[in-house]
């Protein structure tokens, strides 16, 4: 088996360049709308006005996402209903309140003295909430489409019948400085998920491989590692015992002293290994 093969990275496009590419895209949206509407006004006007809806934007999508990841995706349905409605709520009228200020600020010239109107006139006013609302529908169902594992493509038949034939991985390289180290899976007490690479932790320490978390998956013995939530798998042969933490999850005190939760499908994937 050779490392190079099992260990690749991944195609899937980061996190931060789908941020990236996104906000062009709004931005773009944005300036061509606003260039219809007001066709007598400077492309500076055009860009401010385009911004003073995108930042707002940018900012609350910083807040909420970690937010959704945190507290809602694994929780229960009525908790993620509750909790979205609540939010879209939040971010619509922030989103309204921190455009009202820059489009204050843009039109008094001043960063400290400007007008700022309570609400837009109506309809105005509904149309800005609605696209609140909206955006934050998008927002939360991005996150969950970007927490979701990867799938592994059926697209190049080939591919995927050596994948079967191969061996699952027993052993990797990592670079120490101009040296190379080899690890023993074995070793491995768990693995964590970080954007375009894998956080690896054993008895010695931690380092990356650049490779995906599910894609890393995909390479390990099903027997010996479990995925017990999106961004985490454990060593099973390194669990020294597991305890109920409510609402269906488990926590696991591994090998080496460190406490983790499950996610609740986790913690049946591992109850369902019970004898």
């Amino acid at each position: 088996m050779k490392m190079g093969e099992y260990l690749q990275p991944t195609k899937r496009i980061s996190d931060r360049a789908f941020d990236a590419i996104a906000c062009v895209l709004v931005f773009a949206a944005y300036l061509v709308v606003f260039a219809v509407v007001n066709r007598e006004s400077t492309f500076l006007k055009l860009a401010l006005s385009s911004l003073s809806n995108l930042a707002p934007m940018v900012l609350l999508t910083v807040a909420v996402r970690p937010a959704i990841r945190r507290w809602l995706i694994d929780a229960p349905i009525l908790r993620q209903c509750t909790g979205h409605v609540a939010l879209a709520a939040l971010f619509s009228f922030a989103w309204h309140w921190l455009i009202l200020v820059l489009v204050g600020m843009r039109d008094g010239g001043s960063l400290t003295e400007f007008t700022v109107r309570a609400f837009f006139p109506e309809p105005a006013l509904a149309w800005q909430f609605l696209q609140g609302v909206t955006i934050y529908a998008l927002v939360a169902s991005l996150t969950y489409m970007r927490a979701q594992p990867d799938l592994p493509s059926s697209a190049d038949g080939e591919a995927e019948g050596w994948r079967e034939a191969e061996p699952t991985l027993e052993r990797y390289f990592i670079r120490l400085g101009e040296d190379i180290k080899p690890i023993d899976v074995s070793k491995v007490i768990m693995i964590l998920g970080a954007d375009d690479y894998a956080e690896v932790i054993t008895a010695e320490g931690k380092h990356l491989v650049r490779t995906t978390l599910s894609k890393f998956e995909a390479s390990l013995d099903p027997e010996q590692f479990l995925r017990i939530h999106r961004s985490r798998i454990v060593n099973v042969h390194k669990i020294e015992h597991a305890e109920p933490s409510g609402d269906g999850r488990l926590v696991l005190q591994m090998e080496n002293g460190e406490r983790i939760k499950t996610s609740r499908a986790g913690a049946k994937a591992l109850r369902d290994r019970v004898l």
